[in-house]
């Protein structure tokens, strides 16, 4: 064996090879406890992340940066179904061993034997599925799982990456059920953080099909209007973390603009009293994510100009009727908000300054 400094040793691995036109590949399967998952791992991506619970090594696309950031949004909701589901039956994670992990057979066979990590390995399919194993063990140093997986060695980078392909392009190997828990498009789990987030400003409104709760909106109609918010070319490149604390932080300002209508918030539906918080309200403001945020958005930096956020939605303030019997009353959902958002359009349009406080007036 190298002589070189063990990071960790994994028994009980087997060693499975496969034989064709006259080659052979060995492969080994193994486990590994979510408490060193961290630390023995690295995914190769393209661009710098938000956040992650893994580490990431940026690199360019031909230097072997295939992968995009992990989404640290997927990974908690892939922590916490694992926290209600303790005997889940999870799919192996695959990983390349990049010259840092050798197997080591035992003295009675040659296919079981031990694993020694000398480095990180890269995680070529599967993410999430660890970062959601060390997110848990984040949250709770009791609750230290086992994470199986997959080794593959003696890949260079271009075969490394053509199995990348190969598995999330072609083969498809997570079970329908774990697919879903892992992603089910950025619109709706943009919608499911907004839901689920202790500083959302949704937090625990959205209806997702328990009858008699009371909500502000359902989980379809968020989700579009999340895809709506971000319409605009400007967050072609926007990743699912950034757009959730995008909503976050457009909604929050939203309610500080507008406090009085956003009082409806804990009223029964019948008795609100404002657009702002029924879907008219929730289209509307998205349809305005084109005028208002992608205006403020550095596609470059990833960065948002809050200040100046704020200030647009001040520019509203006595101008945009929201009041349900006011300019817009028989104007509601799909067909009201496009001639609402028209309106803000408008106001965003008018020069501004003392000389000109009647170029929006109402009609």
């Amino acid at each position: 064996m190298t002589e070189r400094p063990i990071m960790a040793s994994l028994p009980n691995a087997v060693r499975r090879t496969l034989t064709a036109n006259g080659e052979t590949l060995s492969y080994y399967l193994g486990r590994m406890e979510s408490d060193v998952a961290r630390a023995l791992t690295f995914v190769p991506v393209g661009q710098n992340g938000v956040q992650s619970f893994l580490n990431e090594e940026c690199l360019p696309w031909n230097a072997g940066g295939y992968q995009r950031p992990g989404s640290a949004t997927r990974m908690r909701k892939f922590g916490k179904y694992l926290a209600k589901h303790p005997l889940s039956v999870i799919p192996a994670v695959v990983l390349s061993g990049r010259d840092q992990w050798e197997f080591e057979p035992s003295q009675q066979s040659s296919d079981f034997g031990t694993i020694h990590c000398y480095g990180a390995a890269a995680i070529v399919d599967g993410q999430h599925r660890v970062g959601g194993f060390t997110y848990l063990y984040d949250e709770d140093e009791l609750d230290n799982r086992p994470i199986d997986f997959v080794l593959v060695v003696g890949l260079d980078l271009e075969a490394e990456s053509a199995l990348f392909e190969d598995i999330n392009v072609n083969a498809r190997g997570v079970p329908m059920a774990i697919r879903a828990i892992l992603g089910g498009g950025d619109d709706v789990e943009v919608a499911q953080a907004l839901h689920e987030d202790d500083d959302s400003p949704f937090q625990g409104r959205i209806k997702i099909g328990l009858p008699g709760s009371q909500y502000l909106f359902t989980m379809d109609t968020l989700g579009k209007c999340v895809g709506r918010t971000f319409r605009h070319g400007a967050f072609t490149d926007t990743v699912l973390d950034s757009k959730v604390e995008l909503m976050k932080g457009y909604w929050t300002r939203i309610a500080d603009t507008f406090p009085e209508e956003w009082a409806d918030f804990d009223l029964p539906r019948r008795e609100r009293k404002f657009k702002l918080l029924e879907a008219t309200g929730l289209i509307t403001f998205s349809l305005a994510g084109e005028d208002i945020l992608a205006d403020a958005f550095d596609p470059m930096s990833q960065t948002i100009n809050w200040p100046q956020v704020e200030d647009t939605l001040q520019r509203l303030l006595g101008f945009l009727d929201l009041d349900k019997t006011g300019q817009f009353e028989n104007l509601t959902g799909e067909r009201g908000a496009p001639v609402i958002h028209r309106r803000i359009q408008e106001i965003l349009a008018a020069p501004r300054g003392p000389d000109h406080a009647g170029d929006v007036a109402e009609e």
